[in-house]
C-alpha cells in the first residue's frame, strides 16, 4: 500500500540524519543534519515579490517540501505574484545559523529561515524588541481569523512564545524526540536474555526481557552484564548514545539538577557551577563521574567518548542499544540485517522526561509588510495545514504540529505499515512507519530548556563534559569547570 500511497503524492523524505548539529530551546537538535551535501545555493538580492526561504535541506530532499512550495506559488501566479524561492545555504543547522549571521551581515535578509529557537534568539538580540531582526508574530496571529493556535499540539506552539522579549517568535515546521533502537535478534539471542528475560529488576520492578519496562538504572545495569558477555567482541559497547548534550540536558532535568535560566546575564544564566564556592553541583559531578565510568568500561559509547555516532555502530553490530534521535531513524535502518526493537528512552525513576527537538521558522523583518503578509500565508494556510503538515513529517519520521494531522487518513495509514495484520507493532517493518505510533504518545512529556544569547553554548558545552574529561584525565570536576568557564566566555 505505501508504495502506491507515494507514487500518488510524489512525496520524497526530507531525512534529517544523525550527524552533527545545533541547540535548541531544549529543544535540541540531537546533532541532526539535514544533508550530506557540500554544495549550496548563491543567495542574490530578493527582488520586491521573491519570498526567499533560507534553509539547510539537501537539493535531493526538497522534493516533499518543495510541492507545497508549489501549491502556494501556483496560487499566486494569478494573483500578486508572490512566490515562495527556497535557498540551501547550508548542510547543517549549525553551519545555518553561521550562514545566516554571514548574509545578514552582507545585507541579505531572507523572509523564512529555518531552525532551532537557540538561534532565533540571537537574530532576536539584545536591544529591545524593536531592533529583532526577526518579527514578533502576534499582531498576524491575532488578526488572521482562520489561524488558532488551539489546533496546534501545545508543546510545539509555545516554543515560539519563549523568548526573551513578549511574543510569538518562531513556529514549528515538524517534531521530533529521542527513542532507543535496539538489536532485538542479538540481545533475544544472549545467554543474559536466556537467563533473565522473566526476571524483574530494581525499585520499578523492570522486565529484563522486555526493554519499554526499563529505567535508566536497569538500562545501565543491563548495559554491563552484556558488555561483560560479549568482551571478546572486539570494539563492542553494549549501549550508545547518538548526543552527549542530550544525555546530560535530558538526565539534568530529570534528576532536577539545575542547568540554566534565562533570568540575569553572563554568569548568571548558567546554574551547573555554584558561583560562591566555584564547585560543580553535587549531583551533576556524581552523575558525570557515573558516565564517565561507563564509558571507560566500555559498556557506554557517545561521540564525546568515542569520537563518532553510535548509529554507525550499531548497524555494524558492535552497539546493541543506542539511543538517537527519530529524525535520524534512517541511519538507525538495519533493513534485512536484524529485527531492530524500538522504545521510548529509559528515563532517571520513571519520570519520563524527553527532549524536544525539530526545526522551527522565524519570519525576519524585511521592511515590505505585503511580502511579510504573503509569508505569513505561506505557512499559515500551506506548510500548517493539517493534511500537508502531517504528509511533510511523516516522510521524516518526524510528528506533525497539528493535532488534527494525527486524525488524517494519510497519517492513519502510515500507521498501519508499521502495524502487523492483528495491529501490533511490525518489528519488520523499516522505522520510518513504526516511529511516529510511538513518539504521538510522548507529546505531553516533552522538555525544553530556556533561550537567551548564549543558550546555545551551554548546549555544547554541556555536552562536552566527557570529552574534557578524558582531556583532563579523568578529572570529571575540572570538567565541568571548564564547561561552565566557556559558557560565561562565550556568553
Amino acid at each position: 500500500m505505501k508504495k502506491a500511497y507515494l507514487a500518488v503524492l510524489g512525496l520524497v523524505a526530507v531525512t534529517l540524519a544523525s550527524c552533527g548539529g545545533t541547540t535548541s530551546t531544549g529543544t535540541s537538535t540531537g546533532g541532526e543534519s539535514t544533508s550530506t551535501e557540500t554544495s549550496t545555493d548563491i543567495v542574490q538580492p530578493a527582488g520586491t515579490k521573491e519570498i526567499q526561504f533560507w534553509h539547510c535541506i539537501g537539493h535531493d530532499k526538497m522534493k516533499n517540501l518543495q510541492r507545497i512550495v508549489d501549491q502556494f506559488n501556483n496560487a499566486h501566479a494569478s494573483t500578486d505574484g508572490y512566490y515562495v524561492k527556497p535557498y540551501q545555504i547550508a548542510g547543517s543547522y549549525d553551519a545555518l545559523h553561521d550562514s545566516v549571521k554571514t548574509k545578514l551581515n552582507a545585507g541579505f535578509v531572507p523572509s523564512i529561515t529555518m531552525g532551532y529557537p537557540d538561534s532565533f534568539a540571537e537574530y532576536i538580540g539584545s536591544q529591545g524588541a524593536s531592533k529583532s531582526k526577526i518579527l514578533n508574530l502576534s499582531s498576524f496571529i491575532s488578526s488572521d481569523t482562520s489561524f488558532k493556535p488551539s489546533e496546534f499540539v501545545p508543546q510545539y506552539y509555545n516554543e515560539g512564545s519563549g523568548y526573551q522579549y513578549e511574543g510569538v517568535y518562531s513556529l514549528p515546521l515538524y517534531k521530533s524526540t529521542e527513542v532507543m533502537y535496539y538489536n532485538k535478534t542479538m540481545f533475544e539471542g544472549s545467554k543474559f536474555y536466556a537467563a533473565n528475560k522473566d526476571k524483574t529488576y530494581g525499585s520499578y520492578s523492570a522486565k529484563l526481557g522486555d526493554p519499554s519496562t526499563w529505567d535508566w538504572d536497569t538500562l545501565t545495569y543491563v548495559a554491563g552484564e552484556i558488555q561483560a558477555e560479549y568482551k571478546t567482541t572486539s570494539d563492542f559497547h553494549a549501549l550508545g548514545y547518538d548526543s552527549d548534550s542530550n544525555l546530560f540536558i535530558s538526565q539534568m532535568a530529570q534528576r532536577n539538577i539545575p542547568y540554566t535560566t534565562a533570568s540575569g546575564t553572563k554568569a548568571d544564566h548558567f546554574l551547573f557551577v555554584d558561583t560562591a564556592t566555584a564547585k560543580p553541583n553535587a549531583d551533576l559531578l556524581s552523575f558525570s563521574q557515573n558516565i564517565y565510568n561507563l564509558t571507560t568500561a566500555g559498556s557506554l559509547v557517545t561521540q564525546g567518548s568515542y569520537g563518532s555516532y553510535a548509529s554507525d555502530l550499531f548497524l555494524k553490530k558492535k552497539v546493541m542499544f543506542t539511543i538517537g534521535s527519530t529524525g535520524g531513524s534512517a541511519y538507525n535502518e538495519p533493513g534485512n540485517s536484524f529485527d531492530c526493537g524500538l522504545t521510548t528512552v529509559p528515563t532517571y525513576q520513571n519520570t519520563n522526561k524527553y527532549i524536544m527537538q525539530g526545526p522551527s521558522l522565524c519570519f525576519f523583518n524585511t521592511s515590505n509588510t505585503a511580502k511579510e503578509a504573503a509569508s505569513w500565508e505561506f505557512y499559515s494556510k500551506y506548510i500548517s495545514d493539517a493534511t500537508l503538515n502531517a504528509q511533510l513529517a511523516l516522510e521524516n519520521s518526524y510528528d506533525p504540529v497539528k493535532t488534527s494531522s494525527y486524525d488524517t487518513d494519510d497519517y492513519k495509514d502510515w500507521i498501519a505499515d508499521g502495524r502487523d495484520s492483528d495491529g501490533n507493532e511490525d518489528v519488520t517493518a523499516e522505522l520510518q512507519y513504526r516511529i511516529p505510533a510511538l513518539t504521538s504518545t510522548l507529546k505531553d512529556n516533552y522538555i525544553t530548556s530556556p533561550v537567551f544569547i548564549g543558550s546555545s553554548t551551554a548546549r555544547t558545552q554541556i555536552g562536552s563534559i566527557i570529552k574534557y574529561a578524558k582531556e583532563q584525565n579523568g578529572d570529571v570536576s575540572k570538567a565541568i569547570i571548564q564547561a561552565y568557564s566557556n559558557c560565561v566566555l562565550n556568553s
